[in-house]
């Protein structure tokens, strides 16, 4: 199963294609220009979230509108009143969550969850050039198939409605009664951090973490941190040639037993 979702100012959800540009228009504002989140803007942004006077209304009534159309994993999404996206330094062109697969040579496959934003000033000096942070890859080798009845054994989705904050979850199934979550962000200071099954990720260490599920039920993890930016139109094609052609990840994508399971299991 392939899921595409960008999330742009409302309805909260949209389905588009892996590689759709965000071209949405520009919001002018006077503090486009900015580049550096404060202690000051973080202060006003906790004092306008309490304030009905800073409440966004458009966003407020179309998300009462659409929650319920979507489900929501793992964590549930609630409606909150949030400030109006012009208040803050950032310009919000939208974020960005995606999936899809790649296949390997053992018959199973890796479940790639791509989790972005789009370029602001904020955060343009982490990207260069390119038109998207991507900020958390969660790699998940899994046994199941794709779901093409229900879709349920891919999930993921991304919130603007913390914005300059940005925020993504979803799952990937990796048997009939387990899963691999996670909840991940990018924050206005652009530090990013990841929970994946409770294992907390420092995305500043590296934005790809790969998950290899064990014979024993337990979990192995490998952070990564790729030698250049990846884009859209690099990301498929980089991705696939780090799963398939480094040896070292090679065989950890591989290990369903390590040494360490086995010497626990034996005692």
């Amino acid at each position: 199963m392939k899921k595409f979702i960008l999330l742009l100012f409302c309805p909260l959800y949209l389905l588009c294609p892996l590689y759709f540009q965000l071209n949405a228009q520009e919001i002018s504002h006077q503090n486009d220009s900015i580049k550096q989140w404060t202690p000051e803007w973080r202060k006003k942004f906790l004092s306008d979230r309490e304030n009905p006077e800073k409440w966004d209304s458009p966003h407020y009534i179309e998300d009462l509108q659409n929650i319920s159309q979507h489900k929501h994993s793992p964590l549930s999404i609630g409606v909150f009143p949030v400030p109006n996206y012009n208040l803050y330094p950032g310009t919000f062109d939208g974020v960005f969550a995606a999936n899809f697969d790649i296949p390997l040579s053992t018959g199973n496959r890796i479940a790639c969850l791509i989790n972005g934003n789009s370029k602001t000033t904020l955060n343009s000096s982490l990207i260069g050039d390119n038109d998207t942070d991507f900020f958390f890859i969660l790699a998940v080798v899994t046994d199941m198939p794709q779901d093409t009845i229900s879709y349920d054994d891919v999930n993921v989705e991304a919130i603007s409605r913390n914005h300059p904050d940005v925020i993504s979850q979803g799952y990937v199934r990796i048997s009939p009664n387990d899963k691999v979550d996670y909840v991940s962000f990018r924050a206005a200071n652009n530090d990013a951090y990841a929970v994946v099954n409770m294992r907390l990720f420092n995305l500043n260490d590296g934005n790809i973490v790969i998950i290899v599920p064990q014979e024993d039920g337990s979990l192995r993890s490998m952070q990564i941190n790729p030698d250049e930016l990846l884009t859209f139109q690099t990301l498929r094609l980089n991705l696939t040639t780090l799963f398939t052609e480094n040896e070292a990840i090679k065989r950890f994508l591989n290990t369903r037993q390590d040494e360490f399971s086995q010497l626990n299991h034996l005692q």
